[in-house]
């Protein structure tokens, strides 16, 4: 090679490099996607204004971070629509054939619909569904007064959970339309782009995010969605991978109204990332072996040689009016680092001296998560902009 065409190809390379940083992120570094007919579009940070048609299917951007403990409370129903399980004999396949949808609000489809979609964004430590039930029964019991109050199971310790999230469904109405005095308080904000004179599904969702130890609301979003009933058909790329949610999504998918549901699942947890999607993961002392300390936070959280705090915990404080832990003082106990990791646990030894540590006491990593990545604005397809 000559000397011109070597100095060309650098600069050529020059060039492409440029280019690639003047581009911005990579996709992956986005935390959405909506997937439409006309490719793949960044979502902003705000998705109101957003039709809804572009919010049924969303990719989640790649994420490799910390990630919080989540538990998916039951989908409660408080529209004037009743409810129906779809649940399969083994508890996990989600199957329903000749079912009017329109008749009856799929509570726990709708509940699986939301942990798969938290789950696919990887930024979320899932807790199983069989586990939820079976620790909310042992709350009923505490909660009954035949189970002495210290005794009885905090959903928190048990699971191991961060945080609760449920979903309330306040609206349903698979045959809306828009009349001239608008939609009773919820056109401010609404999704969905709905027009008059034309038959649109409607869903209201309220989705909450609660401390697992004190029960306390976090953070609280009303999502309202509307879609047309000529809405185009569902492509489906990222619902149920691995038949997660069985025949049940096949048949929901292709109603408007459970496109509607779809859309409003995704911006709930849309909504969560932005919350707790990049927040230090937490975890609790198992055992404290002379100086190895075992922890329960696994392979999908930490590495060896992540550093973790300890902390202490204090006298628990407890509401005398409600019987709500209001937790409790903590104490900063020293450095832990990360010596073993296996897939559900990891053991850690003291970075500086002798740490007194004992079963229960809390750890919190410090391993700073990436900033959340969004669109500056949002260009759909067409041009479209967010109204």
């Amino acid at each position: 090679m000559n000397d011109l065409a070597r100095k060309l190809t650098v600069a050529c390379s020059v060039v492409a490099m440029l280019a690639l940083a003047a581009a911005g992120p990579a996709l992956a570094d986005y935390v959405g996607y909506a997937i439409t007919k006309k490719g793949e579009f960044p979502l902003p940070e705000s998705v109101d204004g957003v039709d809804a048609k572009h919010l049924i299917d969303v990719k989640w951007g790649g994420y490799s971070g910390p990630k919080s403990r989540v538990a998916v409370l039951q989908v409660d129903n408080t529209s004037n629509v009743g409810s129906f399980t779809v649940t399969g004999p083994d508890g996990q396949v989600f199957s329903a054939t000749h079912v009017d949808y329109s008749q009856q609000v799929p509570v726990n489809g709708i509940e699986a619909m939301i942990t798969d979609s938290m789950n696919r964004s990887g930024r979320f430590r899932m807790v199983e569904r069989e586990f939820v039930g079976d620790v909310l029964a042992e709350q009923d019991l505490g909660a009954s007064g035949r189970v002495a109050q210290p005794s009885a199971a905090k959903i928190g310790k048990v699971l191991g959970a961060q945080y609760l999230v449920q979903a309330v469904i306040t609206s349903y109405e698979p045959n809306f339309k828009k009349r001239k005095g608008g939609l009773g308080g919820i056109t401010k904000g609404l999704l969905g782009g709905a027009k008059m004179g034309r038959s649109k599904s409607m869903v209201g969702m309220n989705f909450r995010l609660i401390d697992a130890e004190t029960s306390e609301i976090l953070f609280t979003k009303q999502v309202d969605v509307i879609v047309s009933t000529t809405e185009f058909g569902f492509g489906g790329a990222g619902w149920g991978s691995g038949g997660a949610l069985g025949g049940f999504l096949s048949g929901y998918s292709k109603t408007p109204i459970g496109q509607a549901v779809m859309a409003g699942v995704n911006i709930g947890v849309f909504e969560l990332i932005k919350q707790i999607g990049n927040a230090a993961p937490e975890g609790s002392v198992i055992k404290a072996d002379g100086g190895e300390i075992y922890v329960n936070l696994g392979q999908d959280v930490v590495e060896v040689g992540d550093t973790l705090t300890a902390v202490s915990m204090g006298e628990e404080l407890i509401d005398p009016e409600t019987g709500i832990s209001l937790g409790g003082e903590e104490t900063v106990l020293g450095t832990l680092r990360v010596s073993k990791v296996q897939e559900k646990y990891c053991v850690a030894t003291p970075a500086g001296g002798e740490i007194a540590l004992k079963r229960g006491d809390k750890v919190v990593s410090t391993k700073a998560a990436a900033p959340l990545q969004f669109a500056p604005s949002w260009q759909g397809p067409g041009g479209d902009k967010q109204k």
